[in-house]
């Protein structure tokens, strides 16, 4: 395996964990902290800019880095013909939509902190959770690739 292919793999791999994670972090532990009172404006203001960062650079160096593993890796027969061509779209199409959610959870939060915290958490909390399941399946997908 070339250096490249072991680079692409490993920018892959931790990009798609670190997201992965933090956004099971909001899920479980931010947004309830928020939704009680445990965790200011400030405070999530501060992490939910981050998250929504980071959410945009995994986004970008997943496509990247999948696009090129794909493209060395599986054929488009393979892809669309293969059990595991089709574990590798639903991780693209699970992508797809944790960039989303991702995406308006962060926005919508970041526009209604003006309500505080408790309130713009428990307004976005489903998106948040919806989010970690999302990325609990990719998880389990990636787990059978």
């Amino acid at each position: 395996m070339a250096l490249l292919d072991v680079l692409m793999q490993v920018l892959h791999t931790v990009f798609a964990g670190v997201w992965a994670g933090w956004a099971l972090f909001m899920a479980l532990l931010v947004i309830p902290a928020a939704q009680k009172g445990h965790l200011g404006t400030e405070g999530l203001r501060w992490l939910t800019k981050r998250f929504s960062r980071f959410s945009m650079l995994a986004s970008f160096v997943l496509f990247a880095t999948g696009g090129h593993l794909a493209g060395t890796r599986y054929t488009v027969e393979l892809l669309g013909g293969s059990p595991r061509g089709h574990l590798v779209l639903t991780m693209v199409a699970l992508w797809f939509v944790l960039t989303g959610i991702s995406h308006g959870a962060s926005s919508g939060l970041l526009k209604n902190l003006d309500d505080g915290a408790m309130r713009a958490a428990s307004k976005y909390a489903s998106w948040y959770y919806a989010g970690g399941v999302v990325a609990i399946g990719l998880l389990v997908v990636a787990g059978r690739l």
